[in-house]
């Protein structure tokens, strides 16, 4: 309890030294808030700098989803539209999975590989 008190009586010298010292001048307070004139204009520095900092993170999220779409434009250039030969590769899954995925049709798995490839062939070259 002692420990308290005296915690508390610093305490109280300190605010009562801040309180003279904005009273006599020493310390400014234009508004009259007792709140010194430094610390307020520091924290509306802090606040502006959030701010711009906000602003920025905002661009630089806009530039990164351009550059996203670039790449993506980029890849599907490269990528290009399948042939049959590349079609050949695939597997009969890999085939109706790509006519579901890229067009929504749902194949037959039941139908020969030649006969998908061809199907999905089609589909690449109706677009």
């Amino acid at each position: 309890m002692q420990t308290f008190l005296i915690i508390v009586g610093i305490i109280a010298i300190i605010a009562g030294i801040y309180f003279i010292l904005i009273k006599t001048g020493k310390i400014g307070d234009r508004d009259g808030d007792f709140i010194a004139d430094d610390i307020e204009d520091t924290v509306d520095g802090i606040k502006k700098t959030i701010k711009d900092v906000k602003k920025r993170v905002s661009n630089v999220q806009d530039e990164f989803e351009d550059v996203l779409g670039e790449i993506s434009d980029v890849l599907a250039a490269i990528k290009g539209k399948p042939t049959k030969s590349k079609l050949n590769t695939l597997t009969k899954k890999q085939l109706i999975d790509s006519a579901k995925k890229d067009h929504s049709v749902e194949l037959d798995s039941t139908l020969k590989k030649s006969t998908l490839v061809n199907k999905v062939y089609s589909l690449y070259n109706k677009k």
